[in-house]
């Protein structure tokens, strides 16, 4: 009996062994190479905050080997932009991700030295560029770069000086977070200006919003104030604030045609465009801007309405 029981024994461990061996394969290891672009991150002790930017994005994706377009800040530019090791680690995930996407132009950069180009951007808003006489490119007026782009793998690098404030696919999307501009997106609201004025035809434009104190110093001192005001003043008064063509804000000419036809005069001060025009002899101030708003749409901050 225990002879019997050795064999069954013995043959449930063979059994065993048998199994083991023939699930027991040779272990293969599969290793991906970096690409040039992983390889410039990693190593390019200049491009580190880059490098965290990429973590908090989630965005190491980008950095496949393609035909594409990157343009990386430097540590130095986004220093100096405020983006320090400590305020890198701790955007959200979303904001980096944004930033990113919008640094990356999948069709390659195009920059025209007579006026900014529109670019498409892997987040969908444009970014524009020019070129200058002495072949740096512009980025939206604000950030610049050597015309000498590099070469990485397939992809091409431009190192900018300053991070590019994510563009936006329209203006009413920044009126859903910006409270400084509750009073003019009311207006917009009120009178469906944006739907009629600005979205119809391939027109471009440059809208110089006045924040919530603009209006309150023009005698609306309530969001109920502009929803009493009579519809057609509100319409002439936010063509009044628009501009027909796109400019940055160191890109206007010395007079600008209006939706509505009349002109306003732009002189500059401290390097910021101060605007006037017949019914506003006191000048309006830029305040901040140079945010990209659709397709077709450049926003700047004033401190106030400019009148016919």
């Amino acid at each position: 009996m225990k002879k019997f029981l050795w064999m069954i024994i013995g043959g449930f461990f063979s059994l065993f062994l048998i199994g083991a061996f023939s699930c027991k394969k040779s272990a293969t290891v599969s290793y991906n190479p970096p690409t040039p672009l992983q390889t410039l991150v990693n190593t390019d002790t200049t491009l580190t905050l880059f490098h965290h930017l990429l973590l908090r994005g989630n965005d190491a994706a980008l950095l496949v080997d393609d035909s594409a377009t990157l343009l990386i800040p430097t540590n130095q530019a986004l220093r100096q932009a405020g983006y320090g090791e400590s305020i890198v680690d701790s955007v959200s995930s979303s904001l980096a991700d944004q930033m990113l996407r919008y640094q990356y132009l999948p069709s390659g950069l195009v920059a025209d030295s007579l006026t900014p180009t529109a670019n498409p951007t892997l987040l969908g808003s444009p970014i524009y560029a020019q070129r200058q006489n002495n072949g740096t490119i512009l980025f939206n007026s604000y950030a610049s770069a050597s015309g000498n782009t590099r070469q990485v793998g397939k992809a091409r690098v431009y190192f900018i000086d300053a991070p590019l404030t994510p563009g936006v696919d329209s203006l009413p999307l920044i009126f859903q977070y910006d409270t400084s501009l509750t009073f003019l997106a009311r207006a917009f609201s009120v009178t469906n200006f944006y739907d009629s004025a600005l979205l119809p035809g391939n027109g471009s434009y440059t809208l110089l919003a006045p924040v919530n104190d603009a209006f309150r110093n023009a005698g609306y001192d309530s969001v109920g104030a502009i929803d009493s005001a009579n519809i057609n003043t509100l319409v002439q008064l936010l063509g009044n604030q628009v501009v027909k063509g796109i400019y940055f804000s160191s890109s206007f000419p010395a007079s600008v045609q209006r939706l509505q036809g009349s002109d306003i005069s732009v002189t500059y001060s401290g390097g910021l465009p101060l605007f006037t025009s017949q019914g506003s002899p006191g000048p309006i101030s830029l305040l901040y801007g140079n945010q990209v708003a659709g397709s077709r749409l450049i926003l700047h901050w004033t401190n106030g309405i400019l009148s016919p």
